[in-house]
């Protein structure tokens, strides 16, 4: 619903019921030529311009030929949700070098606000955070991977309103609160520059701005619009078949043909709809291969594993009765691929030799200790290497006939590729690259409409709008235990629609990892349901040993996939996802009794947990009911239901179950009566 108004008056002002939640503001803040910019010089009447869908307005820079366009546009005509956008054209003839393009300059009104956000690394995506704005404060990624660092989502929060700011970028980004509460967003200035010559134009990364009475509400609002109006859609992508991918249980090591085939004759009979080959396809025909060492010799088939290679591969998968899918770090270079030795003029190179920003930890396996220059990975900014990513994705689709790709990303890029005969500056090579990566993913989606897309970087190190608007689909982390995957998906639901989400259920890992080592054997009914239940509100996919299951816990999984696949998909399709509790924490920390919900405006699945630790009486409270209207509410696995109004379910709420084992849940649906 949208209950607030955008205006420009030779300042911001956006008012929500009436009242001010930002004050009168500049629209931008640019560095050109190493100076200041936060206004226009004179505009014309006429190149100012808005409605209730957004603002448009054009000028010059003083004292300079630098042409701007700023836009702020509803990304639904229906709800408080702004895409923040500036166009930069030079009209002179000197080169002017641009440092730093912020499309967010907003000045919030009156007392300190609370601010809100996410630390994320490596199994510890979506980590809280709680600031104030009565001191500077810079939130922000120097990885060259959106989300290792912090999560490109930042929320402000008062007594009256709440906005959330979203940098829609999947490189270096901040968020900065300087100047008496001032927020500043937009593509990092740390290392950043870019030069253009006469003609020459650049459109900055834009930030998406959402609006709502607390933060639950504009994060709602937020999800809400991308879903409807942001992400890409097709045919394939809707289904939401549910996946099986084979890395956890087998990694590298066991994966082979027969592996393959069996998991897959077993996913179709419980109605699983994709088999998806991860990492360990491809390299030198050898068991051993360390396959990181060989990225981008995508043509090389480890045939010790897969002797009929990819179409076999593919063929198999379908054979089964499932559609095939399959891993690609298309991006990537290994240090001993034939690539690198043959393609160097697709490299991505530090060539002034800097270290990488020590504020993270980056990924030395991608890096080379005899070569400083070597980032690793392809550059994107230079049009040799976008077609050598595009080319390496479609023949690896084409060979396989895979409908389903995981796309991969390993590397920390930092500041960036700084070669100068690329097509791109010394100081622009990250900001090239991730256009030129956007501008393949459309082209790879535009040659293989049946193709569904995912993301993922090295779980969950590259979630951000950006790459939300070129992928059907984002994985959130590498570990998947329950009460981790709570705690991330509590984070990513305030950012992303419930189909731009997928994770695993709890895997069974081959792997050493501590808080992932489970005993399947032992698990009793409840708690293997719980793992499945647990990822069951978005895109929904296991990792699963699935030959080695007993004849219940195979029951119990096909039960899942069924109710997933008649209840819940169509409103991960069209719905919205949003808690209902506070947020679990790992290691037994924050709310034990967590809760979710999603709606599609009528009906309602709820997914209560009971994690570890003592709640007495805790009760999950559906939002959205009509107090007057009879609903009833049906245990989607027991079939057990009952009947009751809106106004008495909102009141008593739903009890969390009483935790058995480790844990227990409970899977609801809350659908109008006459339906």
């Amino acid at each position: 619903m949208r209950t607030s108004t955008l205006q420009w008056d030779g300042a911001l002002h956006l008012e929500r019921h009436g009242a001010e939640v930002i004050a009168p503001s500049a629209l931008f803040r640019l560095n050109v030529d190493r100076r200041r910019h936060d206004a226009l010089a004179a505009i014309d009447p006429g190149d100012a311009s808005g409605g209730d869908l957004g603002l448009t307005v054009r000028g010059t820079l003083p004292g300079t030929a630098v042409a701007v366009e700023w836009t702020a546009r509803r990304i639904i005509a229906d709800a408080d949700v702004w895409e923040f956008g500036l166009v930069l054209e030079n009209h002179g003839e000197a080169p002017v070098a641009v440092s730093r393009m912020d499309p967010v300059a907003l000045r919030l009104p009156g007392d300190p606000w609370t601010i809100h956000g996410y630390r994320s690394a490596w199994g510890d995506e979506f980590r809280p955070f709680t600031e104030t704005t009565d001191s500077d404060q810079r939130f922000e990624s120097r990885s060259g991977r959106s989300s290792h660092g912090m999560a490109p989502w930042v929320a402000f929060e008062s007594a009256a309103a709440a906005i959330v700011v979203a940098p829609a970028w999947s490189g270096n980004w901040h968020v900065d609160v300087r100047e008496a509460a001032t927020v500043t967003a937009g593509i990092s200035d740390w290392q950043f520059e870019t030069l253009l010559g006469l003609g020459e134009r650049t459109v900055a990364p834009s930030v998406v701005v959402a609006v709502g009475a607390d933060v639950d509400d504009a994060a709602l609002a937020l999800t809400d619009a991308l879903g409807r109006a942001w992400t890409p859609r097709s045919a394939a992508s809707d289904r939401l078949d549910v996946e099986w991918n084979h890395w956890w249980p087998y990694e590298d090591v066991e994966v082979d043909a027969a592996a393959i085939d069996a998991n897959a004759r077993i996913a179709a009979e419980l109605g699983i709809g994709f088999a998806t080959v991860d990492a360990g396809w491809f390299g030198p025909a050898d068991p051993t291969t360390q396959w990181w060492r060989y990225r981008g010799d995508w043509d090389l088939v480890n045939t010790a594993r897969f002797p009929g290679g990819l179409p076999a591969l593919g063929d198999a998968i379908r054979a089964a009765g499932v559609r095939p899918g399959i891993w690609v770090e298309a991006e990537a270079i290994g240090v001993r691929s034939a690539a690198r030795r043959e393609r160097p003029e697709i490299l991505a190179l530090a060539v002034d030799g800097r270290r990488p920003d020590p504020s993270y930890g980056n990924t030395p396996e991608s890096l080379d200790p005899d070569d400083p220059t070597f980032l690793g990975y392809v550059c994107c900014g230079s049009p040799e290497g976008r077609e050598f990513v595009l080319d390496s994705l479609d023949r690896t689709v084409r060979a396989m006939g895979a409908e389903w790709v995981k796309l991969d990303f390993n590397v920390d890029p930092d500041a960036g590729c700084t070669r100068t005969d690329h097509g791109h500056g010394a100081r622009d090579g990250l900001y090239r690259h991730y256009e030129g990566l956007y501008a393949v993913l459309d082209e790879l989606r535009a040659r293989h409409p049946e193709l569904v897309l995912e993301a993922c970087s090295s779980g969950g190190l590259r979630i951000d709008l950006g790459l939300a608007r070129h992928v059907h689909t984002l994985f959130l982390s590498d570990p998947d235990y329950t009460e981790h995957h709570l705690q991330v998906l509590w984070g990513a639901s305030r950012m992303l629609p419930p189909a731009s989400i997928l994770h695993w259920s709890w895997s069974q890992w081959r792997g050493d990892y501590p808080p992932s080592q489970l005993d399947f054997a032992t698990l009793s009914d409840e708690e293997f349901a719980t793992t499945l239940r647990a990822a069951m509100l978005h895109r929904f996919g296991v990792s699963l040993r699935l030959p080695e299951l007993s004849d219940r816990q195979r029951e119990i999984l096909d039960a899942h996939v069924r109710a997933y696949t008649e209840h819940v998909a169509p409103l991960v399709r069209a719905g919205t996802l949003r808690p209902l509790t506070a947020q679990p924490r790992r290691r037994g920390r924050g709310e034990r009794s967590p809760a979710f919900q999603l709606s599609d405006g009528r009906r309602l699945i709820v997914a209560a947990f009971r994690l570890d630790g003592d709640e007495p009486d805790a009760v999950a409270h559906p939002v959205g009911l009509d107090a007057d209207a009879r609903y009833r509410v049906r245990d989607l696995i027991s079939g057990a239901a009952y009947v009751t109004t809106g106004a008495e379910l909102s009141a008593s709420g739903i009890a969390a179950p009483a935790r058995e084992g480790r844990f227990s849940s409970l899977l609801l649906s809350i659908d109008p009566e006459e339906d």
